[in-house]
């Protein structure tokens, strides 16, 4: 099975990067992921609701999130220059999610580094 992020099921979209956060309040971790490019909306639909779920699928099978929120930053008010979508991941989840982006990371050539601090 391949690894995908869906917005949309059967719809794969591509990351552009990941960013992996700990809220200061409440120590919940978080993933921040970013896209240059939007096939749900490429492909001209549209996200006429808010988006609810967002499926990550490898070989362990899918885990769906829930976005804390997507932004969207346009150029030119119609062409999008990137998405950013968050989402919380409760500490029994972790593992599981960190071992989806490793795969996602692999397939894709990402590499994970420490912040510049």
């Amino acid at each position: 099975m391949s690894v995908s992020v869906q917005f949309i099921q059967g719809l794969d979209e591509e990351i552009s990067g990941i960013s992996l956060r700990k809220r200061r309040d409440t120590g919940t971790k978080m993933v921040v992921l970013f896209f240059e490019r939007v096939a749900a909306i490429e492909k001209g639909r549209s996200f006429v609701n808010q988006v609810d779920k967002l499926f990550l699928r490898d070989e362990e099978g899918e885990i769906q999130v829930s976005p804390n929120g997507i932004k969207f930053t346009f150029v030119d008010d119609d062409t999008l220059s990137q998405a950013e979508c968050s989402f919380d991941v409760h500490s029994e989840a972790w593992e599981r999610v960190m071992r989806f982006f490793h795969r996602y990371a692999d397939v894709h050539g990402f590499e994970f580094s420490e912040p510049n601090v």
